[in-house]
């Protein structure tokens, strides 16, 4: 069940992410002009924001909560491969933002409990898990949409969760209790650092396309340049190991020089902005596991919390990123600002 627990993050973000590459392909399945898949993207973040603070106090054992969300998520996508048309696409996703709101603010709770003596290096697979299964996702779906179709490739990326949860739920008495949800005010700089995670690695990543396009760069290569997400992985799988070696604090610090370093590389020309997207997601995702283990080892309710402001800022970056369009680096100067503020709030003690 602690394996499950892992890989609860794959199975979610694979499912979740999948029609990120399929958004155009989805409205011409459909018939809908471009653009209107929108909210089928952005409400089931919504609905992660609004609900996540409340499930711990929801009065069920953890495996059956985790367990039922996977199942959800999973549900959800079947139904959004077999919706007839976009508006029931959309109600299908909004079924995946509820169950997508019952698994991460729970695991990373749960992994203290389930691996005490490892703890950090455990929050770091967790957190790498949650990459690959968003990178997977991603690139499964379009290499999958060319063999056997949008349908076919949004049913065979919810198998995971399917499966997944029907194991979990099989056994949720193996999981240990999360005992009452604290939701501790103190912890506001833990938050405030959650929703800059976020806002960072989906406000930045959206204004680059427009500004390698800018620089002549091919929409294939375009494409090329998201691998650096893949650099997230070793990125979260170390932070536990170089927390044990120097510190969290020291890395969480660490991690936001090489965020800072990252972001003031964007303003140069190619190589160098590409290398710094590239350092920049590693070390972003480093930092996000030293957060998300922080808040798990804080219980349910801040883990909670941490969650649902962790997605505020993913959402407020969809909402901002448009309105720097016109300034690539006034956008870049953003993002420094909040990198310094998350780098002296350090909130990983």
């Amino acid at each position: 069940m602690r394996l499950a627990v892992l890989l609860s993050g794959v199975a979610l973000y694979s499912a979740l992410y999948a029609v990120v590459p399929l958004l155009p392909l989805l409205e011409g399945l459909f018939g809908a002009p471009p653009g209107a898949a929108g909210p089928g993207m952005g409400l089931p973040l919504l609905l992660l924001v609004l609900l996540s603070p409340l499930v711990p106090r929801l009065p069920l054992p953890p495996g059956l909560l985790l367990g039922s969300g996977l199942l959800l998520v999973g549900l959800g996508g079947v139904l959004g491969a077999l919706a007839p048309s976009l508006p029931f696409w959309t109600l299908a996703r909004l079924l995946q933002g509820v169950g997508a709101a019952l698994v991460p603010g729970l695991s990373i709770a749960l992994i203290p409990l389930l691996f005490p003596q490892k703890a950090l290096e455990m929050a770091g697979v967790y957190m790498a898990g949650n990459v690959l299964g968003g990178g997977l996702g991603r690139v499964l779906a379009g290499l999958l949409a060319e063999g056997v179709g949008v349908r076919g490739a949004l049913l065979a990326l919810s198998f995971p969760a399917l499966l997944l949860g029907t194991l979990v739920l099989r056994g949720p008495k193996a999981l240990p209790p999360l005992g009452a949800p604290r939701y501790d005010l103190k912890a506001l700089d833990l938050y405030l650092v959650g929703a800059i995670l976020l806002f960072l690695n989906l406000f930045l990543a959206n204004l680059l396309p427009y500004r390698l396009l800018e620089l002549g760069f091919r929409p294939s290569q375009v494409g090329l340049v998201y691998l650096a997400y893949l650099f997230g992985i070793p990125g979260s799988a170390l932070s536990g190991v170089l927390a044990r070696r120097i510190g969290a604090v020291a890395t969480f610090r660490l991690a936001f020089l090489l965020v800072l370093l990252g972001i003031g590389l964007l303003l140069l020309p190619p190589p160098f902005l590409v290398l710094g997207f590239v350092l920049e997601m590693a070390a972003l995702f480093t930092a996000q596991s030293l957060a998300s283990s922080a808040a798990g080892r804080r219980g349910a309710g801040v883990s909670g919390a941490y969650v649902a402001s962790f997605y505020l800022g993913g959402t407020l970056a969809g909402f901002l990123y448009p309105f720097f369009l016109h300034s690539f680096p006034l956008g870049v100067g953003l993002g420094l600002l909040l990198s310094l503020l998350a780098l002296l709030l350090a909130p990983v003690r």
